[in-house]
């Protein structure tokens, strides 16, 4: 079958020869000019660099074994350097060989299909328009995470001379220009749709929905700190083109509506739009690297679900924090928790009468999808009447007093948090097949590109524009949400927030564990500088100390709670009668958020210690490539990433 080759081929990184940047020039005679003669084994060429460029599951490591949930506010993580303020200058690596290899043999295929006359021109446009994505996709990962870089546009050979062998770093701006053309470029080259047996081809209207996430990020504050209102029009303009294309070839917001069950009672399931294959007919899908059983799979479900049901020895990861938790909104759309102005750092939860012990009833439905709390339904296995647990069971001595003990030995390395996470596990796996999971990960979907547009739409427009309204309320009307009587899902519940601190918001849930969060922190500057009037920075927070630890109220209770027989009868509706939640706010994790941004351009070339917003350019490269200069920011930095 043609998606077994191609998942085979996007298994494994680029094979044409050894490891290396673009400044060391290898022989390509090893690649068979034959290739070139017809599509079929020009595709096997482009598979290759589709499964070097494109993000495995679970998001790109910036650094060794963090995920990027754990380099944001969605888990309890605090032991990353970068969290605590002391990444040193060597430890973002994605300037490397293995980052440019791919963009050498892109501009290789580049020039060999212009000059190729065995191709028809439909069959060169379809291999050109892939090659021309792939080449601003592999560089915006640099320009995201430095600013300026050499972007090659050339190919590199023993001719070359030492301008391109020895490239310098374009500015910026001139990145992105070149990255704008490659991908308009791809735009117009690209096939509206692939054939289902090669789904996870990019189309027209995702290299359209990856432009406007770029001009997105060109016009946020980390790459505009001025805010010039040119940006957000640029990128007003592609988020609305990228949206009118993306729904004249078919996409759209999938839906989620299930069969009403003890787990999903509202009628919802938003994980069905991470379930379903895009060559099942998900419209949703946009970028996405494909899993398929047997073939190529991860282990996510091995690493979230709770012990007793995986095959590993450690306690689950991703486990959600409280201000996670009460970032969902209700169920009529009003906001659910209220950040002190006194004191930054303090989230309260305010739906429900404030009533902590009822913080799980009345919510969106994308929270009992995201998040598996205690007593609430997770389906593992594909027993839909089971019950997450996340406390202790009592237990009388034979003297009668009461102890704590755990059930069985799993339910001790159960969460850090009080939580855990269920967002995209398939709930049908069976123990030995956790590690085994064929679920695909979608980097970009329909609901991106109308997030990205509400938020072109209110820095451009306004905070009362119609249009930016009008993308939130698609997304808060597919996630179940009730429109309420003003119709707009209670988008206008509250004076407070600004729309601006609506859209990151509502990113946060939609997103949540999709690993779009640590970006959007960092590209709107929101761990130094408060969003708006409602939702403050993050500098400051101790993270661990959001978890909560579950308890019975009485001793009364233990009759009911002491066996998972009597506990699993009663409905998790009346759980808030029993339990009471304390808050976690001791232990070794308890540091604060000390994350290094300088946001202006002026101060930044006066500072030396270090600068998150753009990275340093590791030392060996600088080191191998004299023409390269290192970030302002930076020890011995010449570089501004503003220009």
């Amino acid at each position: 079958m043609k998606i077994n080759k191609l998942i085979i081929g996007l298994s494994v990184l680029v094979s044409f020869s050894s490891c290396s940047d673009f400044l060391d020039v290898k022989d390509e005679a090893a690649i068979n000019p034959s290739i070139w003669e017809d599509e079929a084994s020009a595709k096997l060429y482009v598979n290759n660099i589709q499964g070097a460029c494109m993000i495995p599951f679970g998001g790109e490591d910036l650094i060794s074994e963090k995920s990027l949930s754990d380099l944001s506010d969605e888990t309890a993580d605090m032991s990353s350097s970068l969290l605590l303020g002391t990444l040193g200058a060597s430890e973002i690596g994605m300037y490397k060989s293995t980052t440019y290899e791919p963009i050498r043999y892109i501009n290789i295929g580049l020039e060999a299909l212009y000059q190729t006359i065995k191709l028809t021109t439909a069959e060169k446009n379809r291999l050109l328009g892939q090659l021309y994505f792939f080449r601003a996709w592999q560089h915006w990962k640099l320009i995201n995470l430095y600013g300026g870089v050499p972007y090659m546009r050339d190919v590199v050979s023993f001719t070359s001379p030492d301008s391109i062998t020895n490239a310098k770093r374009n500015t910026t701006t001139k990145c992105i220009q070149y990255l704008k053309a490659d991908l308009d470029s791809a735009i117009l080259k690209l096939p509206k749709e692939w054939d289902n047996s090669e789904y996870s081809r990019i189309t027209r209207a995702a290299a359209a929905a990856f432009k406007g996430r770029v001009l997105l990020f060109y016009a946020s504050p980390q790459f505009n700190p001025e805010n010039k209102i040119e940006r957000w029009k640029d990128a007003y303009d592609a988020n609305i083109a990228d949206r009118d294309l993306c729904l004249a070839d078919g996409y759209g917001l999938e839906s989620i509506v299930t069969s009403v069950s003890k787990e999903y009672a509202d009628g919802y399931n938003f994980n069905k739009i991470f379930l379903k294959k895009k060559s099942e007919g998900n419209k949703e899908v946009l970028i996405v690297t494909p899993y398929a059983q047997d073939i190529k799979t991860h282990g996510y479900e091995n690493s979230v679900c709770p012990g007793e049901f995986t095959t590993g020895s450690g306690s689950p990861s991703m486990c959600p924090v409280w201000d996670l938790v009460i970032a969902f909104p209700m169920k009529d759309g009003s906001l659910a928790f209220k950040y002190n102005s006194t004191n930054k750092n303090t989230r309260t939860f305010v739906g429900n009468g404030g009533d902590i012990t009822k913080y799980y009833l009345n919510r969106d439905p994308r929270f009992y999808a995201t998040i598996a709390f205690n007593g609430g339904y997770y389906q593992l296995e594909s027993n839909s009447n089971r019950q997450q647990w996340t406390y202790n069971c009592p237990k009388k001595t034979a003297t009668g007093t009461v102890t704590y003990y755990s059930e069985n030995v799993t339910l001790e390395r159960t969460t850090q948090t009080g939580f855990m996470c269920k967002k995209m596990v398939n709930p049908d796996l069976l123990r030995d097949d956790m590690g085994k999971s064929s679920t695909d990960w979608i980097d970009m979907r329909y609901a991106e590109v109308l997030l990205n547009l509400a938020e072109c739409a209110f820095e451009y427009e306004g905070s009362n524009s119609d249009l930016g309204y009008d993308c939130l309320k698609q997304i808060r009307s597919r996630a179940g949400i009730e429109a309420g009587t003003d119709g707009y899902y209670g988008l206008k519940s509250s004076s407070e927030i600004s729309p601006i601190e609506l859209v990151l918001n509502e990113r946060r849930v939609e997103f949540a564990f999709e690993g779009k969060r640590f970006y959007d922190l960092r590209r709107r500057n929101m761990f130094t500088n408060d969003l708006g009037s409602y939702i403050f920075k993050l500098n400051g927070w101790k993270k661990s100390g959001s978890g909560y630890t579950f308890s019975l109220n009485n001793v009364a209770d233990t009759a009911i709670f002491l066996y998972s027989e009597k506990r699993d009868t009663v409905q998790y509706q009346n759980l808030y009668k029993y339990f009471k939640l304390t808050p976690k706010s001791t232990g070794p994790l308890v540091k604060s958020i000390n994350y290094i941004c300088v946001p202006d351009a002026e101060t930044l070339k006066s500072t030396d210690t270090g600068n998150y917003n753009f990275f340093a350019i590791p030392q060996d490269i600088l080191t191998r490539s004299p023409a390269l200069k290192q970030n302002y920011g930076w020890q011995n930095g010449s570089f501004d990433p503003f220009e």
